[in-house]
């Protein structure tokens, strides 16, 4: 591929991502780590640890400014907050929170502010008192039905959409919350004609509404037209919120557009961001979803101005009040530095490289009969993220056989699995109750984990060379000719899912704290030549197949999993 201007730009970038395509251990030999799974997390830099290794100098607790140390750990911390606010456009309404690893406790912390968070043992606690009613003769089953019909009938309504991560849909359907689903249309994307329908119906005039949604798909990469489902809730007197963890680092956020396209709530997870490991999650909201009349979410030091034997006077300042204990303070620092080198390269430079990226990828496998693409092929309406199975036959390639042996012959790092995102995984394997109910039956009942559905998932990332990219690609068209081949090198635990190579080698990194002690700094190397570690990759798999070649005869399994399965396999362990 001939690389654009832009990409080339970014080789100083390049040069700055720990671990980029060193030299690691496989079953068959070396191979170069390249890189194709951002979408889960991204990847460390050397300036960025660089220099939060030198702030370690002056590193100390917030809550004070009596001493240097103190008083510069408190300063950066606000100004780390500022920064993050500045670039979302939060406005002068918009607060900040960071909590927990991702976008997971940010929801978390949202539903505690709205109220909504009830955690299982406390319903369990309540549900008890309830039906402790039943016990007290003179109030009997009218007290537990009428005080029950009372709490279903004034849940809050939460919409979510049809692509969510389980973080942004079943921690609703555990909240004090009804949830409804909104459809996808014919073309796959959010349908905003059932959203109007819907967060307009007149049954839900007297209930609190909210909005949550992905941004966009962790699957598919299909982006949401977020600013008109804002205008659309907002209309019907719902709040909007968004969940921005699969597409943060690479699309604007403009958390105030205009009076109707609005955010009320974004969540994401900053670790996806290139340089972002171990950095926070993050949550940025209007202070008009916030009651200041309650004590805050989590009481604790650091939320309060005085506190007597018997009374405590919480923090006025949102912020303040709802930064319990002592915060992830180098975790902060580091999620403003990889949003503000997000704005150095540019929102326009990121989309112009992946928007080229994608093209000359579906230019290459768009109209390939042997790989089935799930989403959106479009480069404008989705971000990078690539989701497929390859096909065998009348059935599929497993999806983590493939992750495997692209990782094992070729070094590429990719995902297999359902992303965390089962209900879309439904939609797009055309997977109906019925046969879900199945898969059920064999993974809860069976314990064959092995037969879960799903499909390998890379993306395409910003920082990619031209050669990155055709190493990559070669790659793929080589196992979607060949991958079946593979299946006789490899031993299949149905119970787990995990392929394993015939020949495996021990390749964990371990914490022993010897070999801690006796560790040194990162230090940064040249890539290697990925066409010519292309050619030896694809001779050793050349070899290592006609070595072991064999008529595949596929493994029966009994009727029950025959029936229902998606994959083909070859040798099962028992």
């Amino acid at each position: 591929m001939e690389p654009i201007k832009e990409m080339i730009e970014q080789e100083w970038l390049r040069h700055e991502i720990i671990g980029r395509n060193d030299m690691f251990k496989t079953p068959v030999g070396e191979r170069p780590l390249v890189y194709a799974d951002y979408t889960a997390s991204g990847r460390g830099l050397y300036f960025i640890e660089n220099y939060l290794q030198d702030l370690m100098r002056y590193y100390a607790n917030s809550h004070t400014d009596d001493d240097f140390t103190g008083k510069t750990m408190t300063n950066l911390l606000h100004e780390a907050e500022e920064r993050i606010k500045k670039i979302v456009n939060a406005g002068k309404t918009g607060k900040i929170i960071f909590a927990g690893t991702g976008a997971t406790g940010a929801i978390m912390r949202l539903q505690q502010i709205l109220g909504v968070f009830w955690p299982p043992a406390t319903k369990h606690r309540l549900e008890g008192m309830i039906d402790s009613c039943s016990l007290v003769e003179e109030v009997k089953s009218p007290c537990r039905t009428s005080l029950r019909k009372q709490m279903e009938n004034n849940k809050p309504i939460v919409f979510v959409g049809p692509y969510e991560h389980h973080s942004n849909e079943i921690m609703w359907r555990q909240s004090l919350c009804e949830v409804i689903e909104v459809p996808l249309n014919n073309s796959g994307e959010l349908d905003l004609d059932a959203l109007q329908t819907m967060v307009s119906d007149p049954k839900y005039n007297n209930r609190e509404k909210i909005g949550s949604f992905s941004a966009a798909s962790n699957v598919s990469g299909i982006k949401t037209p977020i600013y008109e489902v804002a205008r659309i809730l907002h209309r019907n007197g719902a709040i909007a919120c968004f969940d921005f963890a699969a597409c943060a680092p690479y699309v604007e956020i403009d958390m105030n557009r205009d009076e109707e396209a609005y955010f009320d709530a974004i969540f994401l997870s900053p670790h996806k961001f290139l340089g972002g490991p171990g950095a926070s999650g993050l949550l940025v909201f209007n202070e008009k979803i916030y009651n200041k009349t309650l004590p805050p979410s989590v009481a604790a030091g650091g939320t309060v101005d005085f506190v007597t034997y018997d009374t405590q006077k919480f923090s006025d300042d949102i912020e303040t009040r709802e930064k319990p204990g002592t915060p992830g303070i180098l975790q902060a620092i580091k999620t403003s530095l990889v949003f503000q080198l997000k704005e150095k390269i540019g929102i326009k430079t990121i989309e112009k490289i992946e928007h080229y990226l994608f093209s000359q990828f579906v230019e290459r496998f768009g109209n390939d009969d042997r790989i089935e693409f799930y989403g959106s092929t479009d480069p404008d309406k989705k971000v990078n993220i690539i989701a497929f199975n390859v096909k065998h036959g009348d059935r599929f390639i497993h999806p983590r056989l493939f992750t495997r042996v692209m990782n094992d012959f070729f070094g590429i790092q990719t995902r297999a699995g359902c992303s965390c995102a089962g209900p879309y995984g439904h939609r797009l394997l055309s997977i109906d109750k019925v046969l879900s109910n199945r898969f059920v039956h064999l993974v809860e009942d069976r314990g064959l984990n092995g037969m879960k559905p799903g499909w390998v998932r890379l993306n395409l990332h910003y920082s990619f060379s031209a050669d990155e990219f055709d190493y990559i690609c070669n790659a793929l068209d080589y196992l979607i000719e060949n991958a079946y081949r593979f299946i006789p090198l490899y031993e299949f635990d149905i119970k787990s899912g995990e392929w394993q190579y015939k020949d495996a080698i021990d390749d964990r990194i371990t914490l022993d704290f010897d070999l801690v002690l006796d560790s040194q700094p990162p230090w940064k190397r040249s890539s290697p030549s990925l066409n010519l570690l292309f050619e030896e990759a694809l001779a050793d798999a050349d070899r290592i197949l006609a070595e072991s070649e064999k008529e595949p005869v596929y493994h029966s399994f009994d009727k029950e999993v025959e029936d229902v399965i998606f994959f083909q396999s070859l040798k099962v362990r028992e």
